[in-house]
């Protein structure tokens, strides 16, 4: 596993091409009707999520992931994993009234902030549950690119509708059994992504976040 601080230090900027790249809206490959069911999701969370006390957070991008072949998914540069992307959605995550990716410091998130992760969670689960698709990827409201890259066949680990239950009904306090579902489907889907590589290497390369 190579140094987070490194890798960060060296490819800041090429990431930002990363996240452009799944933001664009060209080149899709999903049903319209996936599509447009996310974007109406995203709609339906940022009413509810403005709603709860804190900080504020919207979805600002609800798009496809089509836009690039594969994700490559790398735990270990020796057996790094290829996830097709034609079916999937994109959304990110920013702090209201900041600027996407990489927010000024005063508005970013740490990368295990609870309420982010939390987010991410509810939009994937939701677009799986509403949608065909097979991959959600959400890019966290952090100072350096962070997505959770969620593929479908992690439904089978969870009673999907009853964690749903439990993000939609959970208000100013949050139980700590929640807390503990989210940390479950998400930290081991921190993934840092790489600068997009010309082609023929369509493809972006992302890395495991290493454990605290």
């Amino acid at each position: 596993m190579m140094n987070l601080r490194f890798v960060l230090a060296t490819l800041a900027v090429g990431a930002a091409a990363a996240v452009a790249a799944l933001s664009s809206s060209t080149a899709a490959a999903l049903e319209p009707d996936a599509v447009t069911r996310a974007r109406a999701i995203r709609a339906e969370l940022n009413a509810r999520y403005r709603l709860l006390p804190g900080r504020k957070l919207v979805v600002t991008e609800a798009t496809t992931t089509g836009v690039v072949e594969t994700l490559t998914l790398v735990t270990d540069w020796l057996d790094p994993r290829v996830v097709r992307a034609e079916n999937g959605i994109y959304f990110a995550i920013c702090s209201l009234r900041a600027r996407c990716p990489y927010p000024p410091r005063s508005t970013a998130w740490r990368a295990l902030a609870f309420l982010p992760r939390r987010q991410a969670l509810e939009l994937a689960l939701r677009a799986f549950v509403e949608t065909p698709v097979s991959l959600v990827v959400v890019a966290l409201p952090t100072r350096e690119p962070v997505w959770v890259v969620f593929e479908r066949d992690f439904l089978t680990e969870i009673d999907a509708p009853t964690v749903l239950e439990q993000l939609a009904a959970s208000g100013a306090s949050v139980p700590p059994a929640l807390r503990t579902v989210v940390d479950q489907l998400t930290r081991s889907r921190l993934f840092v992504p790489l600068p997009v590589l010309p082609p023929p290497d369509d493809t972006i390369y992302a890395i495991r976040l290493p454990g605290p």
